[in-house]
């Protein structure tokens, strides 16, 4: 009776309320609706407005918006992808559906912004986009040889990532400042040796999703340096030590894309979701 007395009066806890909420979703509407309430903008109301018309025919939306509003910025990443790996279960029609609503709701501001692109080809490659590059082999268990072309596309990919590391974009879509140039200046710092680097100026999308696809072309040895040099780089730049959760967010989406492993200061900025798999 003691336990159930302390359970009956114990303080409301809307972070462990929306765990266990979003752990029971299994069906493809719920999934679409949370999947597009993680996706979100804090502060847009035009976004907010796209998905209401996008979950109009989904009860239980409202009610998962609000448990997706009290999530962590640890927990919302690691959320997003338990649920979107439920939803790569479900049929290719519903898939679409989900792609196109998505496409919509980021749209709803006029442009969409740098995290956009990440969690757009995150949700592609989850729901059974296969990888267009293949990976080049390593001749050896040392570090293979870094291609000029490869130096380009980190520059470019690196300035991009300069829009969320260590502050987001504003709604404007501009760059992250003075804070993302200083951020890219030390990210850039150890490939500088014998090559002109351009300075940081932040590239279109489609150039970034360029510069990207060349990195997925590195050799699976390669590509965990990169990440860990972007990581260390956000750290010193960021208050305190500490990466901020657009930076933590955009290397996240970014070693998945690159199917590389995070670094552990990295890893430890996340919540781990191992009970809410079972």
């Amino acid at each position: 009776m003691a336990d159930a007395n302390a359970l009956l009066y114990a303080a409301p806890d809307p972070e462990r309320d929306a765990a266990d909420r979003l752990g029971r979703l299994h069906g493809a509407l719920e999934l679409k609706a949370a999947l597009l309430a993680l996706l979100l903008p804090q502060t847009s109301r035009r976004a907010v407005r796209a998905f209401e018309i996008e979950t109009a025919d989904i009860r239980p939306a409202p009610g998962l918006l609000l448990h997706v509003q009290h999530l962590a910025g640890g927990a919302r990443l690691p959320w997003f992808e338990l649920l979107l790996g439920r939803m790569a279960l479900h049929s290719l029609p519903m898939r679409q559906e989900l792609l196109q609503a998505t496409r919509r709701v980021m749209g709803a501001r006029g442009g969409a912004r740098p995290i956009d692109r990440l969690h757009w080809l995150a949700m592609r490659r989850a729901l059974g986009e296969p990888p267009a590059a293949k990976a080049r082999a390593a001749g050896s268990a040392d570090v293979a040889e870094w291609l000029d072309t490869d130096l380009a596309a980190i520059a470019t990919y690196s300035a991009f990532l300069s829009r969320m590391v260590p502050v987001d974009a504003d709604a404007a879509g501009h760059a992250g400042g003075a804070a993302g140039a200083a951020w890219y200046a030390q990210a850039m710092e150890p490939w500088q040796g014998g090559v002109l680097l351009p300075d940081c100026d932040p590239p279109g999308g489609e150039a970034a999703i360029a510069a990207l696809a060349t990195l997925q072309t590195l050799a699976l040895m390669q590509r965990p340096l990169l990440v860990r040099g972007w990581t260390a780089a956000a750290a010193k730049v960021g208050r305190h030590g500490a990466l901020s959760d657009s930076a933590a967010d955009a290397l996240r989406l970014t070693c998945g894309l690159l199917d590389t492993p995070m670094p552990p200061e990295l890893a430890r900025g996340f919540v781990i979701l191992e009970a809410a798999t079972k």
